[in-house]
């Protein structure tokens, strides 16, 4: 019987990062693609994870979960896979948190092209733990309900409370009919954390930054190879461990 799997993968680090392997993964994808649905994850806004499909070996997926979770497009066409995302907001007010975190020398905003609506993105250097606390205290005291996802000691990524890869992989897991070890999630730095604390079947790739190389339970396998290599020997792992006869055929909506 025919397995049915969702595989969602960052991009930068993960799938990306070294050409041969990618083309390798492309490959394999291309046998698999019958049975196996794929995401990709990935702090990337739509447009621009387009571009580097068309200009990379990446091989095109069913969706995007773009902005770090802050985007569900479908591709190619870009439409919203659904209004109900990410739902009520509460607590989340831009301008007023650009205003609390402007006095904070230590963060540069990102370009324009890197912000979204529900997305505000900063550049911070080696922060500390203790600096993120603070961050986050002045935020509660002000009354904003926010996620702070810090990676790759760099990237610093203000959100919506409950708005992040995790919850946006949950959402198109459960849209699609998807059970927790049918899907497999793949990423290396920490805004990918939270898609591997979803009962979900996780792969990390030997170059994942140390928070992830950290986590060790049954339902995350390490693989000893860097970026798509590693990416495809995980996958390849859960899909030999986890076969789960097809249900029903997967819904285009």
């Amino acid at each position: 019987m025919e397995s049915r799997s969702l595989l969602i993968s960052d991009l930068d680090g993960t799938l990306l990062g070294d050409d041969e392997s990618l083309e390798k993964f492309s490959q394999w994808y291309a046998h698999h693609r019958p049975e196996v649905r794929l995401v990709y994850a990935t702090g990337r806004l739509f447009d621009s994870v387009v571009q580097a499909i068309e200009t990379t070996a990446l091989p095109e997926p069913y969706a995007v979960i773009g902005g770090v979770g802050a985007e569900l497009r479908r591709y190619p066409d870009g439409n919203s896979l659904t209004e109900a995302w990410p739902g009520r907001i509460s607590g989340w007010d831009r301008k007023g948190i650009i205003s609390i975190l402007s006095r904070y020398g230590g963060l540069l905003m990102q370009p324009a092209e890197f912000q979204h609506d529900l997305k505000l993105s900063y550049y911070g250097y080696c922060l500390t733990s203790d600096f993120l606390t603070g961050i986050r205290q002045q935020l509660e005291r002000a009354g904003f309900r926010t996620e702070i996802i810090y990676s790759s000691e760099r990237d610093l990524d203000i959100m919506p409370a409950g708005v992040d890869k995790g919850s946006a992989a949950v959402h198109l897991a459960g849209k699609w009919n998807f059970n927790a070890n049918e899907v497999i999630v793949a990423g290396d730095t920490g805004n990918d954390a939270s898609m591997f604390d979803r009962g979900f079947r996780g792969v990390v790739p030997a170059n994942a930054h140390e928070k992830l190389q950290m986590m060790h339970s049954q339902e995350v396998y390490h693989s000893m190879y860097p970026h798509a290599a590693g990416v495809l020997d995980g996958v390849q792992y859960w899909l030999n461990r986890t076969k789960v006869p097809a249900g029903n055929q997967m819904s285009d909506s």
